[in-house]
């Protein structure tokens, strides 16, 4: 409680540059095409949702609830339809458009995250208050009044420390989400490269 009350992530975790992110992997906001796959850059091809059939395929893409076999038969399906020397073009707009995707399912994701973490701190602030208080009453509780509202104090803060604790296990596996996210694109951005000639 108190690495958090200080104002920081809990030690051996988190990110200097990034005190709200609690998390062991470092904060990378925005993946690149060439941190996904070994094909060409994509992030001129900002006009990937003109393409209405790549626009309708790429949320199942993204989605982790698809099986990947599910999402390479969409792809290939998409690659048979496509004419040859038009393929490779609509594959990397299709793929801007996976990434693209992501990278917003992951920014979404990473910002609940920083705030689960500000709001953590905050409860580890209220905390120590309330073990503070604890003690000055423990001082006073010198009749059944004082021994009553020793006792409700006693209470709320163990409610309060269950609480903080029960949110702090969660944060591993929030952490957990973003990488589930980039493996998904490495795995859709394979399945597409598969399709492409070069």
């Amino acid at each position: 409680l108190a690495a958090l009350a200080q104002g920081g992530p809990p030690p051996g975790r988190g990110d200097a540059q990034n005190p709200d992110w609690p998390c062991v992997q470092r904060k990378v906001t925005t993946l690149t095409s060439t941190q996904i796959w070994d094909g060409p850059p994509t992030e001129d091809l900002v006009t990937w949702s003109s393409d209405a059939e790549v626009l309708k395929l790429v949320p199942g893409l993204t989605s982790r609830r698809v099986k990947i076999e599910d999402a390479a038969k969409a792809i290939a399906a998409l690659a048979e339809k496509t004419p040859a020397a038009e393929r490779d073009e609509r594959m990397k707009r299709l793929f801007q458009g996976v990434l693209s995707t992501i990278n917003d399912q992951r920014k979404s994701v990473m910002g609940g995250i920083e705030r689960l973490q500000q709001r953590q701190r905050a409860r580890a602030a209220e905390i120590e208050r309330e073990g503070s208080e604890i003690i000055k009453l423990k001082e006073k509780a010198t009749d059944d009044a004082g021994q009553k509202t020793l006792a409700e104090a006693e209470d709320r803060y163990a409610w309060d420390v269950r609480v903080f604790q029960e949110r702090q296990q969660n944060i591993p596996i929030a952490c957990e989400i973003p990488v589930q996210i980039e493996q998904r694109a490495f795995e859709i951005g394979r399945e597409i490269r598969k399709v492409m000639s070069k």
